[in-house]
């Protein structure tokens, strides 16, 4: 009696657990589906040796007693530049590149960045991209790793690319185009 018993309870609870794998909703199949987002837009860059007003771009600290500029090793950069649609910087904001770099080369050619796209336009407001890479500053087109993002970019993973458009030297203002190819959830 208390072996049917036992066996009666052990076979309630395989069959409870049976029902209850069976019965729980299976998640939309379209959530998992890795997608394709592609981005264009143009960043304003102004930079500075020192901190002005104007200056979105400019150097933060370097050997002691050098000169402090995006191409001498060791200086570090700090930069937070306008994301534009078009290449006006009057047209619609997309949002803003903030961060750090600092050229690794000892001729000064090559850089080190590390920095986050930061989104306040409509479609991807709060998003965030997470960009780095080591690249030839002067070598055309620049390539770097999208290697995370946040908001509608979790998972994500991708490359970004910059190429200058144009430099108007009195000024230091910069303008350059971003591409960005992302697989994200």
């Amino acid at each position: 009696m208390a072996i049917n018993i036992k066996f009666s309870l052990v076979l309630l609870v395989v069959v409870g657990i049976f029902m209850a794998m069976f019965s729980i909703p299976v998640a939309k199949a379209d959530v998992y589906e890795v997608k394709e987002t592609k981005i264009s837009a143009y960043f304003h860059d102004y930079f500075s040796v020192q901190y002005t007003p104007n200056a979105t771009d400019f150097a933060v600290v370097g050997f002691p007693g050098k000169y402090w500029n995006f191409t001498k090793f060791g200086t570090l950069c700090v930069f937070n530049d306008l994301v534009t649609e078009g290449p006006e910087p009057t047209s619609a904001t997309v949002g803003r590149l903030q961060g750090i770099y600092v050229p690794t080369s000892f001729n000064g050619n090559y850089l080190s960045m590390f920095c986050s796209l930061v989104f306040t336009n409509e479609a991807y407001n709060g998003s965030t991209l997470q960009i780095q890479g080591t690249v030839d500053q002067f070598g055309g087109v620049m390539e770097y790793s999208v290697t995370s993002g946040t908001g509608k970019f979790r998972y994500t993973n991708g490359y970004f690319t910059m190429e200058p458009i144009s430099f108007y030297e009195p000024t230091s203002y910069m303008l350059l185009r971003i591409n960005v190819t992302l697989k994200h959830f």
